[in-house]
């Protein structure tokens, strides 16, 4: 092994398989401190090792741990789901849960915070986040969707930052969908918000993918028996919009289409 190589994820390979397990986590740390955020693909390979040394010794506190750390370098609904299933395992998930959500809203790191119920990772801290805005909205709306609870949806859904927010298509799409069936309206709100914005471009392409979001509103008005309501709205989008006829022939399809498929 030469260190000048940085060849630091071959070594840690060969001790685990050897089970030389102490030996390869004291090599996964000076390889994280010598590579200092020069190869991050690098060092996201070492802290898996870390995660798999951690289960393999089923350590799942200290699994956990470094599930959490990667959670706060990069938030995401898959980053969350595996801090639900490590912390689950070590049997400390509705603590964990309350301390991500704090972060989440506030910035305040998990293990900063009162009663943290995991050990240290015993990886050297990196701050990957630093210059993000609090509360993280994204975020907060996908664990939501993920937890399935469609009042939160629409809760930060209702805060998103403006402007300043480039949330678009189908993250929007996928908002709408979650909370169709506890709140139809607003998910025909945003589903028309999306087509509207669609037709905007004046490009064929977008008044293809307007009239999909308008055929997933007009499932839900019809559901709702609320189709005199839809196709007045139609009605108007045909005034708004007469001199576009591409978009004009391609909303007349719409109409076509079956709302709900028939059996056979």
């Amino acid at each position: 092994f030469n260190e000048l190589t940085g060849s630091y994820q071959r070594l840690v390979y060969i001790l685990i398989e050897d089970q030389q397990y102490s030996e390869a986590e004291k090599w996964i740390v000076k390889g994280i401190r010598d590579i200092g955020g020069k190869w991050p693909g690098v060092e996201k390979s070492l802290r898996e090792s870390m995660l798999e040394i951690r289960a393999l010794q089923k350590n799942w506190p200290g699994a956990a741990a470094i599930r959490i750390d990667n959670f706060v370098g990069y938030p995401s609904e898959k980053a969350y789901a595996e801090c639900r299933e490590s912390s689950g395992k070590a049997g400390v998930w509705p603590q964990v849960r309350e301390h991500l959500i704090a972060y989440l809203e506030t910035g305040a790191n998990p293990w900063e915070q009162k009663n943290w119920p995991l050990p240290e990772t015993g990886l050297p801290e990196t701050d990957f986040t630093q210059g993000s805005d609090y509360p993280m909205v994204q975020e907060l709306i996908e664990v939501a969707i993920f937890e399935k609870d469609p009042e939160m949806i629409l809760y930060w859904y209702d805060r998103l930052p403006g402007k300043r927010y480039t949330c678009r298509g189908l993250f929007e799409d996928r908002v709408a969908d979650s909370v169709s069936d506890h709140a139809p309206e607003r998910a025909v709100a945003i589903w028309k918000k999306l087509a509207e914005r669609e037709i905007a471009q004046v490009k064929p392409k977008a008044y293809r993918e307007a009239a999909r979001y308008l055929h997933r509103a007009q499932r839900i008005m019809a559901k709702q028996k609320k189709s005199a309501e839809w196709e007045e709205y139609l009605q108007g989008l045909r005034t708004v919009h007469a001199r576009k006829r591409r978009f004009i022939e391609i909303l007349n399809g719409l109409e076509k289409k079956p709302i709900v498929k028939r059996k056979r």
